[in-house]
């Protein structure tokens, strides 16, 4: 799992953890809050009716010359105000001046729960009992209304928060994508890459340390194609001079027929330590980038050249050959020689690795991306699985009951592709094995 989507993953389970939460404490936070409301709106109600009292007296509260009290309630009953007398004994027994409780009271008849405040105030030498209530329904139509909300702006905020983070997220982590792209495309040793451009110190240390290691790795490339080329090219000589003497030796015709073939074989080893070596000299130039590539390269043409050139091999193994080309395949910018021994390699390796009276097929294909790809498979056995992945290294050989190559021949394959900026890729099962060559084409009438 990527890094962007653990951590989308992580702030989307702590932001169902914390809704679970204030879920799971929303009804009991609302219902404090509302009361909490509630009582608020009774002791302000109070301050009022107490203003009214000292300002009018208690006329509207008390009619009657007995004053035997009076309950005052709005027109749904929902909300009451009564003041009633209070004996002397009672005002003993409760010595709490202000207290709110839930109490059962009338309502249309009928006993209901109201949340009540009850104060004790003396007015012209007697005491009284203020009672101001509030319907415990009507709180709790608040209650369920509020809670309704905060469940609507609790889903918002989440919503609106996890958005904003997969921005953030998706902003933060820019430049691992871009070191990611930037890796992937190094090919070998080239030129430094320009720095990231972040302002998050771990990023800027990360792509320093990346630096570090491409210029590592750029120097033992260096090194090794240094090597290579220089040992492959001062070998050259003196495996010239000595094949140079076998011949003479062979022409003084009187050698006994022992040491002649002794001779022989020892020439046969030399040409194949020259092809070797030569192969090497050539993937260390091309991978230098020493040759040129100025000119569009027409690929069916090189076809016709590198079959004509196996064309005794084809007959000896008495292979067919079937080819369908969409348009003509052209590369725009490419070096023909090089070409020419990409497709001869892929050839020569479709008809060494062949069985006897199979067939080989080249077609090629426009796709909708105005990429040409280039497919050439040939029937024989299929390359082991855990092979696969290495057929493009350096002597590493294929089909092992074969005596002939040293590995070298799909390793230029490659290094002359990506020269070209061709992507490479092969397959292989019980049908055969099919290496596809893919480029942007150009193509000519």
């Amino acid at each position: 799992m990527k890094l962007r989507q653990k951590l989308v993953l992580l702030s989307t389970l702590s932001k169902g953890l914390m809704a679970a939460v204030l879920l799971l404490g929303l009804p009991w936070l609302v219902q404090t809050l509302t009361l909490n409301h509630t009582d608020q709106a009774l002791r302000k109600e109070l301050r009022r009716v107490q203003v009214r009292i000292t300002t009018t007296g208690m006329a509207e509260f008390l009619p009657g010359a007995m004053g035997n009290g009076h309950v005052h309630y709005d027109l749904l009953q929902d909300e009451y105000i009564e003041l009633r007398p209070i004996t002397e004994a009672a005002t003993g027994r409760d010595t709490v001046r202000d207290t709110v409780a839930t109490l059962p009271r009338q309502q249309y008849g009928v006993l209901v729960d109201f949340r009540v405040l009850r104060h004790q105030l003396r007015h012209n030498g007697r005491t009284y009992m203020l009672e101001i209530g509030k319907s415990i329904a009507s709180i709790k139509d608040m209650y369920s209304l509020l809670r309704t909300l905060a469940g609507y702006a609790l889903l918002f905020v989440m919503l609106s928060t996890l958005l904003l983070e997969l921005g953030v997220i998706g902003y933060l982590l820019r430049p691992v994508d871009q070191i990611v792209a930037r890796l992937r495309a190094v090919r070998g040793p080239g030129p430094p890459l320009p720095p990231l451009r972040t302002s998050t110190s771990d990023f800027q240390y990360l792509d320093d340390t990346i630096q570090q290691m491409l210029h590592t790795i750029r120097t033992v490339f260096e090194q090794e194609r240094e090597f290579i080329a220089n040992a492959s090219h001062e070998l050259l000589t003196p495996i010239s001079i000595l094949q140079n003497r076998f011949e003479n030796m062979l022409q003084a015709g009187n050698l006994p027929e022992e040491a002649e073939l002794q001779l022989v074989s020892s020439q046969k080893i030399l040409q194949r330590l020259t092809a070797t070596l030569r192969t090497l000299l050539l993937i260390s130039r091309v991978e230098n980038e020493q040759y040129a590539r100025t000119e569009p390269v027409a690929m069916a043409e090189l076809l016709d050249e590198a079959l004509e050139e196996l064309e005794d091999r084809l007959l000896d193994r008495g292979l067919t050959v079937h080819r369908h080309l969409a348009a003509a395949p052209v590369v725009p910018k490419g070096n023909r020689s090089l070409l020419f021994t990409l497709l001869y390699n892929l050839l020569s390796n479709a008809a060494k690795y062949n069985e006897p009276g199979g067939s080989i097929s080249i077609r090629g294909e426009v796709h909708a991306n105005s990429r040409y790809e280039l497919r050439i498979h040939n029937t024989g056995p299929p390359i082991p699985a855990e092979q696969l992945p290495h057929v493009f290294q350096r002597f590493r050989r294929i089909h092992t009951g074969s005596t002939e190559g040293h590995g070298l021949g799909l390793a230029l394959v490659s290094t002359i592709a990506d020269f070209h900026g061709l992507s490479l890729q092969i397959q292989s099962g019980e049908e055969g094995t099919v290496v596809s060559l893919q480029w942007q084409q150009g193509l000519v009438a």
